[in-house]
């Protein structure tokens, strides 16, 4: 049988400032080429067009159109991964997702919870909707053998959240509650809003540390989330798959009260409203007060891992190809 060969495409400006976004589309490239697919990401080194059976989309941000369009002017099938969670939209931006929409052969959704979300927005015929899978990285379930990211930082019996600082995921809202119980916040990610990463600077003094990136799938990450007193993700938005990482490592996890948390987690989860503080500070002291770890969690988060993750998306690409 012919190898699939995928062209995974986004917008032009997606990989300046990288975030959980970028990271996932690494990962699905590095899944999809553990399946046995031929999967190159656009750029001055992949292969000309016509090389590809199936062009993969990441994003609906309207920067990717003029190069959607023009894949679909040269008769390439498409299967787009929107990877959004649509709130308070401008015309221009729901105008460009239904663009998006229109040219695509497909459309995937990662959970129930994201689907419902778009679809409040944006009709999409019943028979281009494909319903995928969020896919974690199963190195977290392999456990560190010392204390590597605690030795090497000089920090212990801390909070962890990874993810770019910007007032949507709302790193600001636990710096408080955290100073209170004398926890120190360990932040990993870079930036895009440089008043909002000052403000969560200055309010968290001493007790917060920020660090730009950790390598993925690193021992060190895996000591982070494993040497953590739990995760927290009280963004505005579904948490990435830094959630998912955690989990599978049997991180205790804090996550803002959302369809998409507990879809994803069910009861292994501590669930909070991101917007109350009085809410996030006895949510701390649940998740403090639960199993330092999680073995249910770790199993029940395994099934987002690969190959068996892929394998709806993987059954897709192949259909477009047709």
């Amino acid at each position: 049988m012919k190898k699939l060969t995928v062209l995974i495409t986004t917008y032009h400006e997606a990989f300046v400032v990288r975030g959980g976004g970028e990271y996932e589309l690494l990962s699905i490239a590095d899944g999809l080429r553990q399946c046995g697919i031929i999967a190159d990401i656009y750029g001055p080194y992949s292969r000309p067009l016509e090389f590809y059976d199936v062009v993969l989309h990441f994003s609906v941000h309207g920067g990717g159109l003029s190069l959607l369009r023009q894949i679909k002017q040269a008769g390439k099938p498409v299967v787009l991964w929107p990877n959004l969670w649509a709130d308070g939209l401008d015309d221009a931006a729901v105008n460009a997702i239904r663009e998006h929409v229109a040219l695509a052969d497909y459309v995937t959704f990662k959970s129930g919870a994201e689907m419902r979300n778009f679809l409040s927005l944006v009709d999409v015929p019943e028979a281009r909707i494909v319903k995928c899978k969020a896919v974690a990285d199963m190195s977290h379930l392999k456990p560190v053998p010392r204390a590597l990211f605690p030795e090497l930082y000089g920090v212990r019996d801390y909070a962890l959240w990874i993810g770019l600082i910007e007032p949507r995921k709302n790193q600001r809202s636990i710096i408080d509650p955290l100073r209170q119980r004398g926890i120190p916040l360990v932040l990993v990610g870079k930036y895009r809003d440089r008043a909002y990463y000052e403000s969560c600077r200055k309010a968290g003094g001493s007790d917060v540390m920020f660090i730009d990136s950790l390598p993925q799938r690193s021992e060190i990450l895996r000591s982070a989330f494993q040497n953590a007193l739990f995760y927290a993700e009280l963004s505005l938005e579904p948490a990435g798959l830094s959630a998912l990482d955690a989990g599978l490592s049997g991180c205790r996890l804090l996550l803002s009260d959302s369809e998409w948390s507990r879809e994803h987690f069910l009861e292994h989860a501590e669930y909070v409203d991101p917007r109350a503080a009085d809410d996030i500070a006895a949510g701390i002291d649940r998740v403090l007060g639960r199993s330092a770890r999680n073995a249910a969690l770790s199993s029940h988060v395994s099934e987002y891992c690969f190959p068996n993750a892929m394998v709806p998306l993987v059954n897709v690409l192949r259909r477009a190809a047709e």
